[in-house]
C-alpha cells in the first residue's frame, strides 16, 4: 500500500510542474553603472545583458532627480511560442552576505517569439549595503504563455 501512495505522490508532483518550463541560475561578478553582457539562456529565452543603477534617475541625469535602486535586464525570446518570464536577483558582498534582492516578471502579458523585452528589478527594502555588492545570482524561470 505505501508503494502505491508513493507512486501517486510522484505522479501528482510531476503533473503539478508547468509543462515546458525552463530554469536557469548562475553567479556573476557585480559591476555598477555598466552594462554586463550575459548571453545566457533559459530554454529559448536569452538574457542578453543587465545594468545595475544605484540609484536610477528620473529624466535627464543632470537634473539629479533620484529614482529607485534598480537592475535593468534585457531578454529576447528566440522560440516559436510566447513565454511568461520570472526573474530573481540576489546580491552578495565579498564575505558572502546578502546585501540586496528583488524579483520581477511577466504580469499580464508574455514575451512573444522574436520579441525583446526589458524588465526592471527594484531593490526597495534590503538596500543599505547595495554599494558593497561583489557578486550576484540571477535566476530565470520561463513557462509557456
Amino acid at each position: 500500500m505505501s508503494r502505491r501512495v508513493l507512486w501517486v505522490a510522484i505522479l501528482l508532483f510531476v503533473a503539478a510542474l508547468p509543462a515546458g518550463a525552463d530554469y536557469f541560475c548562475q553567479r556573476f561578478d557585480f559591476t555598477q553603472e555598466r552594462w554586463i553582457k550575459l548571453g545566457v539562456k533559459a530554454g529559448d529565452l536569452e538574457v542578453q545583458d543587465i545594468q545595475f543603477e544605484f540609484p536610477s534617475f528620473v529624466g535627464p541625469r543632470k537634473l539629479k532627480i533620484e529614482g529607485r535602486n534598480v537592475a535593468v535586464i534585457n531578454v529576447k525570446n528566440y522560440g516559436t511560442q510566447a513565454v511568461r518570464v520570472h526573474l530573481a536577483l540576489a546580491l552578495f558582498d565579498e564575505s558572502g552576505n546578502l546585501v540586496g534582492c528583488g524579483t520581477t516578471g511577466s504580469k499580464l502579458g508574455t514575451t512573444r517569439p522574436g520579441e525583446t523585452e526589458t524588465f526592471f528589478v527594484a531593490f526597495d527594502y534590503v538596500k543599505s549595503r547595495l554599494a558593497t555588492a561583489k557578486t550576484f545570482y540571477l535566476t530565470v524561470e520561463t513557462e509557456p504563455g
